[in-house]
């Protein structure tokens, strides 16, 4: 299954703040290059499963699909954080992200043109984020 994960300006925890100045964009490259596996977090319990894809979705400043992961476990539920107490693994893909921050996907390019929180990737829309990704 595929996932639009949205990462907005205010998301923290990319990179513990050493890339000050840089986009979330250019820390999610530099991460996929460099940290690949990481720990992410949502608000509500997903099917989510191993080998399923995440889709990061960059809401600002540019509105754009630019970095893809494979998720490695379905999601647990964590104690003390109560507005995101599920956590998944999911490493990004560096040579689709790479793919992808070259070649983004345009959010007025896709049939959902308003994402809200982590929802499922339109059958329609699959195509062309793999074509852009070289999957």
């Amino acid at each position: 299954m595929d996932w639009l994960f949205i990462v907005k300006p205010t998301d923290t925890g990319l990179d513990d703040g050493s890339s000050a100045g840089s986009s979330a964009k250019d820390r999610m490259l530099a991460l996929a290059e460099t940290a690949p596996r990481r720990e992410w977090c949502l608000s509500r319990w997903r099917r989510m499963a191993s080998g399923d894809r995440l889709w990061i979705y960059f809401a600002s400043p540019v509105r754009e699909i630019a970095a893809v992961a494979e998720i490695e476990d379905e999601p647990y539920e964590v104690t003390g954080s109560p507005r995101q107490p599920w956590r998944f693994t999911a490493t990004l893909n560096a040579a689709a992200t790479r793919r992808l921050y070259l070649d983004p996907v345009p959010l007025h390019a896709l049939s959902n043109r308003h994402p809200q929180g982590v929802t499922r990737v339109r059958d329609g829309d699959l195509g062309l984020l793999l074509d852009h990704a070289g999957l």
